[in-house]
């Protein structure tokens, strides 16, 4: 079994050898972030040859842009149930806040699926179903699917 002072000896020159790798490596680090460093000076002087931006300003311009949050899905539905029995798509789209090719997609999704007919002075009416005609509406879409 090895003494004491024999492992302490050896775990000092594997110390020494890993400082040395260590000092060699950050010496390496540093050779190549200079050559990489001369690289990108070179490169932004032929950028402005070119007439193109530098990176170094595009990288900074595309990491201060703000990100975006995802919104939660808008639920139509919900939307048309707090419409009032007539109404325009100004009025969907002040509810919604969407832009006005997303408020007629959203009101065409509505008159396809009857919830909405076109109002004869303009605008939309929401569609009066009673219960009966909402479940045979509801079973001739179940035997269609």
């Amino acid at each position: 079994m090895p003494r004491t002072s024999e492992v302490q000896s050896l775990l000092t020159r594997i110390k020494q050898q890993t400082a040395k790798a260590l000092a060699s490596l950050q010496g390496e680090i540093t050779r190549r972030e200079q050559e990489l460093a001369v690289l990108k000076a070179a490169e932004a002087q032929w950028k402005g040859v070119v007439g193109e931006q530098p990176r170094a300003a595009t990288m900074a311009a595309s990491s201060q842009a703000p990100a975006t949050r995802k919104r939660p899905r808008l639920d139509w539905d919900a939307v048309l149930a707090r419409l009032p029995a007539t109404f325009n798509a100004k009025e969907v789209k002040q509810r919604t806040g969407k832009p006005m090719e997303q408020v007629y997609a959203g009101v065409s999704r509505w008159v396809k699926d009857n919830k909405v007919k076109k109002h004869p002075q303009g605008g939309y009416q929401k569609a009066a179903f009673s219960s009966q005609q909402k479940e045979s509406a509801a079973s001739a879409k179940r035997k269609a699917a």
